[in-house]
């Protein structure tokens, strides 16, 4: 019973995380992207989904990329149901976002948020928007 409670709260906060990005993507001008950044990643083990959402989504990251970084327009983060957590970032171009990658990792601001991801399940795809 306390699997499906943990499951169902996981479920819920994920839910809960999908429509705040969303909602800050409505209020996004996204007329800007020219690129989409798709990353797919999984916390280390023992990371708590409430601790990955704070450190993922919880603003710090998204400030820092809008304050520090060129070409980039928007960013969200949420959690399928597999334990795979999504990153979609809207860059200007794809040349803007693979420019800031190196950068985002050395970031000390990103150190909190990157410290939690297993790295080896990271990948990283980019999309033209037409």
């Amino acid at each position: 019973m306390m699997k499906l409670v943990t499951g169902l709260k996981s479920a819920a906060l994920a839910t809960a995380l999908a429509i705040g990005t969303m909602n800050a993507a409505i209020a996004a001008d996204l007329s800007k992207a020219g690129s989409i950044e798709y990353v797919t990643f999984k916390a280390k083990d023992g990371v708590s989904v409430d601790a990955m959402s704070e450190a993922a989504a919880g603003g710090t990251v998204n400030a820092n990329l809008r304050a520090n970084y060129d070409g980039f327009v928007d960013r969200h983060v949420a959690l399928q149901a597999d334990g795979v957590w999504i990153e979609v970032v809207y860059w200007e171009s794809e040349e803007a976002g693979r420019a800031a990658l190196d950068k985002f990792v050395a970031d000390p601001v990103n150190k909190d948020f990157l410290n939690l991801v297993n790295v080896d399940s990271v990948t990283i795809a980019y999309s033209d928007i037409h």
